[in-house]
């Protein structure tokens, strides 16, 4: 080995050695860790059970209801909002969601994620999502709830399906918020990484205000949404840690090789 290597290689090991020494040093007993691994448990379980039970009640709450009590006063809130930058935003924020530019939408995201090698990523991402809005159109005919008609509320467009619960709140929640989580967990921290999930967080949060804005869902129609599809990208996203974990479909991109081959 080339002597001025040796140095270099000595200093390498002595950090990693360090490394390694406070990682040991900042681990908690085995019992501590056990109890905190079953509170996450307890508490990542007990929320998704309340997001199921809130939806469920609020399905049985507007079926044969044309509006909840607080629909009304919160859509006036959000429809008098008088600024005209985020009034054009909560306009814009549905488009995403209407045909053809949500078939684009979701062509899109699939050609990115497969085009970065994120194949299975790209199947579990769009596939779930879809199934996610036929179910939620399933639902929609089940509880049979009507668009809002209030002739003191602005209506933009007069859509002609149920109303109950918001397809574009699953839509975007769903794919978008699948696509948070796989940017979250492969992409290293940079600023590009943080304003690519801001975006997406952004429209996420920005859709269900969009929809009451523009006078075609009630609120309860979003909330609604919100909780089914958080339910729902939940069960998403630990489906594609399972399939991770038992199956190779595909050869890992070339990051990921290297990472594993460093950490063998």
């Amino acid at each position: 080995m080339d002597t001025q290597k040796k140095p270099l290689l000595t200093g390498a090991r002595r950090v990693l050695a360090e490394d390694q020494a406070r990682i040991i040093a900042a681990e908690v007993p085995v019992e501590e860790e056990a109890g905190r691994g079953r509170l996450f448990s307890i508490t990542y379980l007990a929320v998704i059970a309340m997001f199921i039970a809130g939806f469920l009640l609020l399905a049985f709450n507007v079926r044969g209801n044309d509006v909840l009590q607080w629909d009304e006063a919160i859509t006036r809130a959000v429809q008098h909002v008088t600024l005209p930058a985020v009034g054009w935003v909560l306009t814009r924020a549905s488009d995403l969601g209407f045909f053809p530019i949500n078939v684009i939408v979701y062509a899109g995201v699939f050609g990115v994620l497969f085009a970065l090698r994120f194949r299975l990523e790209a199947l579990i991402g769009v596939g779930a999502s879809l199934v996610a809005i036929w179910i939620g159109g399933l639902i929609k005919i089940y509880v049979a709830r009507p668009r809002p008609a209030d002739p003191s509320i602005h209506i933009a467009a007069h859509l002609s399906d149920y109303s109950f619960p918001s397809g574009h709140v699953i839509q975007y929640t769903t794919l978008f918020g699948f696509c948070c989580y796989v940017v979250f967990i492969a992409w290293r921290n940079t600023w590009f990484r943080n304003l690519v999930l801001a975006a997406l967080a952004a429209m996420i949060l920005l859709v269900g205000p969009s929809r009451v804005y523009l006078g075609e869902h009630w609120p309860s129609d979003v909330l609604g949404a919100y909780l089914f599809s958080a339910v729902w990208l939940a069960a998403t996203i630990e489906a594609h840690i399972w399939l991770k974990r038992h199956f190779k479909f595909w050869p890992m991109p070339e990051k990921h090789r290297r990472r594993s081959h460093l950490h063998a």
